[in-house]
């Protein structure tokens, strides 16, 4: 059966009903194309049962409807694991990579089927280039090493561009079962990824949960989208992971972006055929194992950390990462600041205050910078002897950078080269201080004294 065998057309006294004087028109097509699990045989389009398939009719569902302009619908039914006996009516097996090739104002949707990915290596979906796209997967899996969905667009396609912009991808879950593996990559190697919103309930990994990468700086933007994971689960991670990877070292083109994910440490959760269940490893805390991993700048993110890992890594903030924002509802395991310049923000939803840490004074004219990655004000306790002190902020990142998101703005010509950082700034008091005397330090600003009697101070965390 070829791809544009498999349509009804219309009874006849209903096309002319619909279709008036054109009613003598032949061959048209279905207005949605149908994926069903027991498909052609089932009454559905497409499905594992359409001749020579190995994606369980899905390609072919895929091709047909970009060929033929027409949307795609992917039926699904009740699935999972009860009493140690797993569901298999509503899987469709993916031999090979699923391919969503580029495509422009085209829906996919459906209900939470499961894709089950065979092959030992690969991707199970690769989406290509898009443009104003909506769609929905149901339930991913794969034990591949390689990334279980990869967004890389590749192909000129949407108005001759290599691009996913303006789209709406939903994913019920993305597991991976490698321990290198990883469930969804964000990769912006050869085209930008903007303007669009990205959601999945759930990411299932060992390794690693999100991946944004933007090739360590060398790809194009990662820019203005929103990406949202709802339950971030690493339970069956054994090692070292990450729930959230946001670029990597050298990474300077993700900015912009609205992140909101939850991060559930690794509990080495397995499935125990004795008890015919999954149980976990008590008191589990693997070396290694990081929440969210962060390289980038300016980007907003609401992230809650749950489980229990070493000290310091439920957030680790890199040395490129500069200038982001982290609304954080659960931090139990703390933060790590590596970053060359200590500007990232973290607003918790709990008071600290006085629980902060208060470092020593520096010495005699030494900066002291803020890197705890709160706002904190300082408290002066005794006023010492200064003769003089001086506040510097951190500079930033440079406004405007990228300079407009609208690809018809760069269809020729090279893109206008990045604009430097603002530099640091320094305001100089000559004057003393007293005691009750209170200051602000945002993260990364510095604050330094003349003196010839150290003062004392206390620090204290804010919820801004």
């Amino acid at each position: 059966m070829g791809r544009r065998e498999f349509h009804d057309e219309w009874p006849v006294p209903a096309r002319r009903r619909q279709l008036g004087e054109h009613a003598e028109m032949a061959g048209i097509a279905k207005p949605w194309v149908n994926v069903t699990l027991q498909g052609p045989a089932d009454g559905g389009d497409f499905g594992p049962l359409t001749p020579g398939t190995r994606t369980g009719g899905i390609q072919e569902a895929l091709d047909y409807g970009n060929e033929n302009s027409r949307d795609v619908f992917i039926h699904g039914g009740p699935g999972g694991l009860h009493e140690g006996d797993g569901n298999p009516h509503n899987i469709y097996q993916l031999e090979e990579t699923l391919r969503v090739a580029w495509s422009q104002d085209f829906t996919v949707q459906g209900g939470n089927y499961l894709l089950s990915y065979t092959a030992s290596s690969g991707s199970a979906i690769h989406i290509d280039s898009q443009m104003n796209c909506r769609y929905k997967f149901g339930l991913v899996s794969s034990s591949s090493p390689d990334p279980v969905v990869c967004m890389r667009p590749e192909t000129p396609g949407p108005d001759d561009f290599v691009v996913i912009t303006a789209c709406v991808f939903d994913f019920s879950a993305v597991v991976s079962g490698h321990p290198r593996g990883t469930s969804i990559l964000l990769d912006s190697s050869l085209g930008p990824i903007i303007n669009s919103r990205i959601a999945a309930e759930e990411t299932n990994s060992q390794g690693t949960g999100l991946h944004i990468s933007d090739a360590a700086g060398s790809g194009q933007w990662i820019s203005n989208n929103q990406i949202q994971v709802v339950y971030g689960n690493q339970y069956h991670g054994t090692g070292a992971c990450v729930g959230l990877q946001l670029g990597e070292p050298g990474s300077s083109k993700i900015v912009h972006n609205s992140l909101e994910m939850s991060c559930h440490a690794p509990r080495g959760a397995h499935f125990d055929e004795a008890s015919r269940r999954y149980v976990t490893v008590e008191d589990f805390a693997p070396k290694g194992a990081v929440g969210a991993s962060i390289h980038a700048q300016r980007n907003k993110l609401t992230l809650s950390c749950f489980g229990k890992r070493e000290p310091g890594c439920d957030l680790l903030f890199g040395p490129d990462s500069r200038d982001n924002t982290i609304f954080a509802l659960s931090l139990p395991n703390g933060v790590t600041n590596r970053a060359a310049v200590p500007s990232d923000k973290v607003i918790p939803n709990w008071p600290i205050g006085f629980d902060i840490e208060t470092p020593p004074v520096p010495a005699r004219g030494d900066f002291l910078v803020n890197r705890t990655s709160h706002a904190v004000q300082v408290l002066i306790v005794s006023a010492g002897q200064v003769t003089e002190w001086s506040l510097g902020d951190s500079g930033s990142t440079a406004q405007g950078v990228p300079g407009n998101l609208s690809l018809v703005d760069n269809l020729s010509g090279t893109p206008p080269e990045l604009l430097p950082p603002r530099p640091p700034q320094e305001q100089l008091v000559r004057a003393g201080l007293h005691a009750g005397q209170t200051f602000i330090l945002e993260p990364g600003d510095r604050v330094k004294f003349v003196y010839t009697e150290a003062p004392a101070w206390r620090w204290k965390a804010l919820r801004q």
